[in-house]
């Protein structure tokens, strides 16, 4: 069998299209680089002057206030973390884990917040719960979105073969760590407007995650 060389043509329109790439940073790296924007959003709001936190706080045991925060962030991170790593070829979980880390952040986020309702001494909303719930809605939107850009950039960075899982746990991690903030701000612990409204966020965007993903593989697939 002999082999037939590459005609002249061909090798001069693969040398023309070589060009020189950035090494991929390993996962942790870009992990740290999302947990950095987290920390940073929680910061930044909680060194807000005159920024009034969640009436009963001081009446939550510790686990559940500040505990609780803390706890969402480091899953949120964790989970940013496996979305970063699933966007890198031959790093993917099996698809069954991708579904249970998604299904275990949001039930997280409703476990922290049926606990909250039991032990909050708050009052349920009044006739303008629509209103607080929107503008709740409006509020976890601002606190996730920085760490979802981020993360989706890095995510697609790193050409994931399966983008829509890689999208949908990168939305969950990010929507965790925007909770994180808002279980220190909202006033608010009836548990109707914590899983139609907070929960409800989370869940948008996990599936908006998903729904960059799944465009981004469309669209790299018609390029091929």
């Amino acid at each position: 069998m002999t082999i037939e060389p590459m005609p002249a043509a061909l090798r001069e329109a693969v040398s023309r299209d070589l060009e020189p790439v950035r090494p991929l940073q390993p996962p942790w790296r870009r992990t740290v680089l999302v947990a950095g924007v987290a920390a940073a959003v929680l910061a930044t709001v909680l060194l807000i002057p005159g920024l009034r936190l969640r009436q009963d706080l001081a009446g939550l045991p510790l686990w559940l206030s500040w505990g609780a925060s803390l706890l969402e962030l480091a899953a949120g991170i964790t989970v940013i973390g496996l979305a970063l790593r699933e966007a890198v070829p031959g790093g993917a979980a099996p698809r069954g884990a991708v579904h249970a880390v998604a299904l275990a952040a949001i039930a997280l986020q409703i476990a922290i917040g049926v606990a909250t309702w039991l032990y909050g001494t708050d009052t349920p909303p009044g006739p303008g719960w629509l209103a607080a719930g929107a503008g709740c809605l409006g509020h976890d939107a601002a606190l996730i979105l920085p760490g979802f850009a981020v993360t989706l950039w890095l995510v697609f960075r790193a050409l994931p073969l399966r983008a829509p899982a890689a999208g949908l746990l990168g939305g969950c991690g990010a929507a965790l760590t925007g909770d994180a903030v808002t279980h220190l701000l909202c006033p608010v612990s009836d548990l109707a407007h914590v899983l139609v409204w907070h929960t409800g966020a989370v869940l948008g965007f996990a599936v908006l995650g998903w729904l960059a993903g799944t465009i981004w593989e469309r669209r790299r697939t018609a390029r091929i």
